[in-house]
């Protein structure tokens, strides 16, 4: 059953109170608005009578200027862009929208003013008119990405009920990992790319070969997620043994028309992790040899670059941690590769034609032997809501395994596509992965 619940009618009481107070004074009742918005920041959570797996949230804006619309983008409303429309109490500034959802989630959010409503599609339409952006003034809580020379600033919804990240961030009473960037020339893809490398507190050359995380998009995982802070913590706190982490660049600078042809299940770029960057990092770094304390992991499309390059060779990786991957082919997608045409000679055989035949990588699993793998797959509820299926795509894929018989955790996370989420998935993967 699908978790998209119709919002059109939705009013927030705290919306409908003050409209009653509109109606005495109005010039009173907006003032007072306000300076309580101020106290209490923004979005505002109720409760629904007689509901205890929802909330209400409502975003608020004040627009003291005659504007043509503002709109919330959000994966509360991902499907079109008009979804997404906050409506105007009449004769005031301040505008408003209210959605229905489950408790704890976690999602991000921006506005957008006078935004033309085309392109449709929510992620079209933002890149098209990211001049538009703006961050909510109400909510201290920020986030961005940046990626194709773009920069996008987001804020966060954590809901009261939301799960805890309790590793996640930094901590002043942890001993901390060094960081280390360089620069990965590849010979067989004919990029170069940024590479940081996350060593644990008190790293040895003569100690043990330490275990192994191989990470996709790790640098914006780094800036936005804090990863080399949650090892630290998960170090500190004995939940898994002192780490090796490689970050790949896929994003920030990186194209993310680039990405699209790299990441989904690619035997140029497998070629390249394989008998390029690996051989470096087994050279530079005492990183284990032994699959089992190995792990690849990413987001979203390294989410299936992951199940793919531990399909392809387990005898280097045994565990994989994958977080809403991309395991069927999405409309977005092509957008993506619609961008820039400068990789047209690079190979990309992973196509729309091969979700006909079913999720490609899930029929590979199907027909083939079982491998030394272990996974962790975990999607986000807000996800099928979204068109791509790629929450049907990973529940699938979680079947598969299953029916074949490999070790794994599948969870369902409140949240959509966000590195929020992910945050907190990356170290419930290691922990159900590697965990002491």
């Amino acid at each position: 059953m699908s978790n998209k619940i119709n919002n059109s009618k939705i009013i927030s009481p705290i919306i409908s109170n003050l409209q009653e107070k509109i109606r005495v004074n109005k010039k009173e009742a907006v003032s007072k608005f306000w300076k309580e918005i101020e106290k209490l920041g923004t979005p505002i959570f109720e409760k629904f009578e007689g509901d205890d797996k929802h909330n209400l949230i409502t975003f608020i804006v004040r627009e003291d200027k005659d504007v043509k619309n503002i709109v919330c983008n959000s994966y509360l409303a991902n499907e079109d862009i008009k979804e997404g429309l906050l409506e105007k109490i009449e004769d005031t500034n301040i505008y408003f929208k209210s959605y229905k959802i489950l408790k704890g989630i976690r999602d991000t959010y921006n506005f957008s003013k006078n935004n033309p409503l085309e392109p449709k599609d929510p992620i079209e339409n933002i890149i098209q008119y990211k001049d538009l952006v703006f961050t909510d003034p109400c909510n201290l809580k920020e986030t961005f990405w940046k990626a194709d020379g773009i920069y996008m600033p987001w804020n966060e919804i954590i809901s009261p009920d939301a799960p805890p990240q309790p590793w996640y961030g930094e901590r002043s009473n942890v001993d901390r990992g060094n960081i280390e960037e360089f620069m990965s020339y590849s010979k067989i893809l004919n990029t170069k790319r940024q590479i940081f490398v996350y060593t644990p507190p008190n790293y040895s050359k003569d100690h043990v070969p330490y275990h192994f995380l191989l990470l996709f998009d790790g640098i914006i995982f780094e800036e936005m997620a804090k990863v080399s802070s949650t090892l630290d913590n998960l170090i500190a706190d004995d939940k898994i043994p002192p780490i090796i982490a490689i970050m790949v660049q896929n994003f920030m600078d990186t194209s993310l028309a680039r990405r699209a042809r790299e990441l989904p299940p690619n035997p140029k770029f497998e070629e390249y992790i394989i008998n390029e960057l690996l051989p470096w990092g087994y050279k530079k770094f005492n990183i284990t040899s032994n699959p089992s304390y190995s792990i690849v992991a990413g987001a979203s499309y390294g989410g299936i670059a992951s199940a793919f390059i531990a399909f392809k060779h387990s005898e280097i990786f045994g565990n994989v941690l994958s977080m809403s991957g991309t395991y069927s082919w999405y409309p977005g997608a092509e957008f993506w590769l619609s961008r820039i045409d400068e990789f047209e000679d690079f190979e990309h055989w992973w196509t729309k034609e091969d979700e006909k035949e079913g999720e490609w990588l899930a029929l590979q699993f199907a027909q083939s032997e079982r491998l030394p793998l272990k996974f962790y797959l975990d999607v986000g509820v807000l996800e099928y809501m979204d068109p791509t299926n790629l929450f049907i795509a990973n529940r699938h894929f979680r079947t598969v395994l299953q029916a074949k018989g490999y070790p794994f955790s599948y969870v369902e996370f409140l949240g959509g596509h966000d590195f929020v989420c992910w945050r907190g998935s990356i170290a419930d993967g290691l922990i159900y992965l590697i965990g002491k």
